[in-house]
């Protein structure tokens, strides 16, 4: 059935449609206002505010701002550490005699330390003899005893305070992960990383009393890539990494900066072995863009920079000094 309908019932249904619509609110009383020059802001040229009011956007608590560590400092003190305060341990070869000679070089007044004896009073007299104020004991950092009396050591000789901490010692057994034994184990967990933690408890004090504070660890590529039966190794780099950027958070307040070096291949004592052999030095040079070798003063030199005034705003971060290692692709020498 249809139904048509009349012009008159049209009209009827479409106002019926809106009887019961209510009528839209009249519109606010500052729109009827007259606008005499009315513009577009979208249209005006930005102008941007000469200063902040910073006090105006702080949150209820109050934070007391980290002292600037190169304010004491003028601009050509920014590069020197004299005056400052420093202990590195394994620091009479390789890295570590690099990192001595490094920081003394910049004016500071350093302690390091060693397990053999006749090794330690070489460095030192080669040290002495050429005008470094640098002193030593020996000590194995493996041994918590040991490093108790390093720092009591340490806080003796510096008068309670110390301004730069380089946890240098580290140790590396090249095995497949599942012939490890439990000893090897631990051996490698006490020594690269369970020593570098006590002695950051035990330096802590002395660091927050110098008011300028920085701790640098010895990591290494292995804590960002694999490499072959460096399962262990690796693993105690890795947790060096994650306590650099936990005290960088954790002890900011104190002023105490805390970062991280992570060598490759460094031609020292400890890789003469492995690099012996040819075929695998080619291995190294293929994997690394700057196809060679690093030097321990190219270590060193990012290490000292560190500690420096003129690095007081980095922290937290692990840097690698690998010749591009960990950033290479594949770049296959025929297409």
């Amino acid at each position: 059935m249809s139904m048509a309908l009349s012009s008159s019932s049209s009209s009827s249904f479409c106002s019926s449609m809106y009887v019961k619509q209510q009528r839209p609110p009249s519109p606010p009383s500052f729109l009827n206002r007259t606008i005499s020059n009315p513009t577009f802001s979208f249209l005006k040229p930005l102008t941007y505010p000469t200063h902040f009011n910073l006090s105006a956007h702080s949150s209820p608590r109050s934070l007391k701002p980290i002292r600037i560590q190169n304010e004491s400092h003028s601009n050509n003190n920014r590069w020197s550490l004299s005056g400052m305060t420093a202990l590195v341990t394994g620091g009479t070869r390789g890295i570590g005699r690099a990192i001595v000679e490094e920081l003394l070089g910049l004016g500071a007044t350093v302690h390091t330390c060693c397990r053999n004896a006749g090794e330690l009073e070489d460095c030192l007299q080669d040290l002495k003899g050429l005008g470094f104020g640098v002193s030593g004991s020996v000590c194995d950092v493996a041994k918590r005893s040991q490093r108790e009396e390093l720092m009591e050591t340490v806080s003796s000789s510096f008068d309670g305070k110390l301004n730069i901490l380089i946890n240098n010692v580290g140790i590396n057994i090249r095995k497949p992960t599942v012939e490890f034994t439990a000893e090897e184990f631990s051996t490698l967990v006490a020594t690269n990383f369970e020593s570098v933690f006590h002695l950051c408890q035990l330096a802590y004090p002395l660091l927050k009393a110098s008011g300028v504070g920085s701790i640098v660890f010895m990591s290494s590529v292995s804590s960002f890539v694999s490499l072959n039966s460096m399962s262990v190794q690796g693993g105690t780099k890795g947790a060096i990494n994650q306590l650099t950027r936990n005290l960088a958070c954790e002890w900011a307040k104190d002023n105490i900066r805390s970062n991280s070096v992570a060598p490759w291949y460094i031609k020292t004592s400890m890789v003469e072995q492995v690099l012996s052999n040819q075929e695998y030095v080619e291995e190294v040079y293929s994997r690394t863009p700057l196809r060679r070798l690093g030097d321990p003063t190219e270590v060193s030199s990012l290490v000292a920079f560190l500690c420096l005034p003129a690095a007081s705003y980095i922290t937290g971060q692990i840097i690698c000094v690998d010749g591009g290692m960990t950033v290479n692709g594949f770049h296959p020498r025929h297409n």
